[in-house]
C-alpha cells in the first residue's frame, strides 16, 4: 500500500510525518526519504508529536533520510536512550548548520562513550561526522 492511498497529498499542503504515522497503526517498518523542502512535513514539534503516538514506540524499524535541522534532536535523543525495540536509522540533510553538526557529534560521542547501553544503538549520519564515530556507530547499529 502506498502512503498516497492512505493520506493523499495535495499540491497546496503537505501531510506531517506524525499524521502519516498516526494513519498507519499496524505499521512495523517505516522508511522515508524527506523531500528537500520538508518544512511542512517536519516541524520543531515533530519529535515530541511522534513520541505521543503509541504504535510509533513499537515499530521494528524507523528510518528517515534528509532530516532538516529543525528537528528537535535533543527530544528525540531522550527517546533513543529508552528505546529497546526499534532499529533507528537517521540521516541528516547536507544543509544542516555547523552548530547542529556539533550537537549531533556530541550525542554520538555520548552514545559511543557509554559502556553499558541498555537501549538499541541508532545509526546517525551527517556530513562532517568523524570517520571513527561513523564506523563504530555502524558496527554497533548492526549488532542490534
Amino acid at each position: 500500500m502506498n502512503i498516497d492511498e492512505v493520506i493523499p497529498e495535495t499540491e497546496d499542503a503537505a501531510i506531517s510525518l506524525e499524521a502519516i504515522l498516526k494513519a498507519l497503526p499496524n505499521l512495523k517498518t517505516f522508511k522515508y526519504y524527506l523531500p528537500n523542502n520538508s518544512l511542512n512535513i517536519i516541524t520543531t514539534k515533530t519529535s515530541e508529536e511522534l513520541l505521543k503516538i503509541p504504535h510509533f514506540l513499537s515499530l521494528d524499524e524507523f528510518e528517515i533520510k534528509n532530516i532538516p535541522e529543525i528537528v528537535d534532536i535533543t527530544c528525540f535523543y531522550g527517546h533513543i536512550k529508552k528505546n529497546k525495540k526499534t532499529k533507528i536509522y537517521l540521516v541528516f540533510s547536507d544543509q544542516i548548520s555547523d552548530e547542529y553538526k556539533i550537537q549531533l557529534q556530541t550525542i554520538l560521542d555520548e552514545i559511543l562513550e557509554t559502556e553499558n547501553r541498555d537501549y538499541k544503538v541508532p545509526f546517525i549520519h551527517f556530513t562532517g561526522i568523524t570517520d571513527s564515530s561513523y564506523y563504530i556507530m555502524l558496527t554497533l547499529y548492526r549488532q542490534n
